[in-house]
């Protein structure tokens, strides 16, 4: 029986991968199936994409992280890239690379106040306020009273490309879009903790360590939380009520794992 080859297979990988290379992203994926030849050169190149398209200088990651009620005064955070993590102790390289390790993999980013974003947290915030003193480091402030189990964070992430103007963008495109619960118990547990999270130079998804944004687990939030003002906390409270308390989250980490129809 005669074993018919494509033509275009019959070309030397050089060439392929160099026609395959000319392909958007969104193309790539549905060759993939086309063939053994075609999976292992497409599954490369988006391989390779994925580890380029994150640190681009003209991309850039924006999280808009706020509490309903502050939607207005809460500044955008810029997301500088760490690198790429992945799910599991499997080490993924380009020998053992499948189509199906590009899903395991996390860009990984660390929240900034960016420098014109920083009057405007300053002025929302009240009087007697700790404000940023020129750290970088993003923070955001929850409160929950007596009777509430939990406080509500909207979480959207974007890719942009920046204009030359400041705040100002030429593209966007956004990622995920959704409500986090941060839980009481969450809370008091997460401040008994000292000292930053090891997780932040691990190159391992820990799943547990994240606030998720989506159902997919597609954009995660990992926080470092201390025990905020207490200025603003009432003095009184019923009996068998909950301490009306305030805490501090600290932004380490934003991990994404769906970065394919940006690239």
């Amino acid at each position: 029986m005669t074993t018919t080859v494509c033509p275009i297979e019959a070309l030397p990988n050089e060439v392929l991968a160099a026609s395959l290379a000319c392909l958007s992203t969104r193309e790539l994926i549905q060759v993939v199936p086309v063939s053994r030849c075609f999976y292992t050169l497409a599954t490369r190149i988006l391989y390779r994409r994925l580890i380029d398209v994150s640190s681009l200088p003209d991309n850039r990651l924006i999280l808009d992280c706020y509490h309903p009620s502050e939607r207005l005064t809460t500044p955008p955070l810029s997301c500088r890239y760490l690198g790429l993590k992945r799910v599991g102790e499997q080490p993924i390289t380009d020998e053992s690379l499948k189509f199906s390790d590009l899903g395991k993999l996390y860009s990984s980013y660390r929240p900034v106040m960016k420098e014109e974003s920083r009057d405007r947290r300053r002025a929302s915030r009240r009087t007697g306020s700790k404000g940023l003193q020129g750290d970088e480091t993003a923070t955001q402030d929850v409160y929950l009273d007596h009777d509430l189990l939990f406080s509500q964070l909207c979480a959207v992430t974007y890719v942009v490309k920046e204009a030359s103007r400041p705040g100002f963008y030429i593209s966007q495109v956004n990622t995920c879009d959704g409500v986090i619960r941060v839980w009481r118990p969450w809370l008091a547990e997460k401040a008994n903790l000292n000292g930053a999270d090891e997780g932040l130079h691990s190159k391992i998804v820990d799943f547990d360590k994240f606030l998720w944004v989506d159902v997919g687990k597609n954009v995660g939030l990992r926080f470092r939380v201390v025990l905020g003002p207490a200025e603003r906390l009432p003095l009184l409270s019923g009996p068998g009520d909950d301490s009306p308390v305030s805490y501090t989250l600290i932004y380490e980490g934003v991990d994404c794992a769906r970065v394919f129809p940006l690239i």
